[in-house]
């Protein structure tokens, strides 16, 4: 399946009329972007650098930390684009804002960049962020921190950038999820011991 055919179909899902939510990257923008980053990390002490990562954290929490620390340094060495915080949960986390243009950004972390991996990184379940904050055209932004674990903390190694086509293979799995209330009001059997 493609980026843009499971948001047409996310989107029937949630009982909406489907309009296309990804669109094809200009030549011209992407350059813009990877250069404003390529100078925004050689402006600021980032390769190298070391992010503190507090003992125990798991996987997750680790990305989470490293986001925190990346995001202010890349925020203050970027010239023509500036990273947000993109509000409320979901997909995505973070926007690229350059006027009026507005780029939905998801960053992610991996201390094992390996081009034959085939574990999911999960971007997306829902359309609302994307129906709500984002007017076409919609170009998607994906930015990977990758680091070396070293004692204490992650050393930080490069960022990838991957300008995500509406033709982008992507995996797809349907889920299901509950949470207290659902189970609460559920018409099913519960015993609590």
């Amino acid at each position: 399946m493609t980026f843009s055919e499971f948001y047409h179909e996310l989107q029937k899902r949630e009982g909406f009329d489907p309009r296309p939510l990804v669109d094809a990257w200009p030549p011209a923008l992407t350059e813009q972007i990877a250069k404003d980053f390529l100078q925004g990390v050689k402006s600021q002490p980032f390769k190298g650098s070391v992010c503190p990562i507090r003992v125990g954290s798991t996987n997750q929490a680790i990305g989470n930390q490293v986001e925190a620390f990346v995001v202010p340094k890349l925020t203050a060495g970027l010239r023509n684009f500036r990273l947000e915080k993109c509000s409320g949960a979901g997909y995505p986390d973070q926007q690229l804002r350059s006027g009026d243009l507005l780029i939905p950004l998801e960053l992610k972390a991996t201390g094992d960049w390996n081009p034959n991996d085939s574990n999911r990184r999960v971007l997306t379940s829902s359309s609302e962020k994307l129906r709500k904050y984002f007017k076409s055209p919609i170009y998607h932004l994906l930015c990977t921190v990758l680091y070396t674990a070293e004692a204490g903390g992650t050393r930080i190694d490069a960022i990838r950038l991957d300008f995500l086509e509406p033709d982008s293979p992507v995996s797809v799995r349907l889920e299901v999820s509950v949470n207290h209330k659902l189970l609460a009001t559920g018409k099913h059997k519960s015993v609590t011991i």
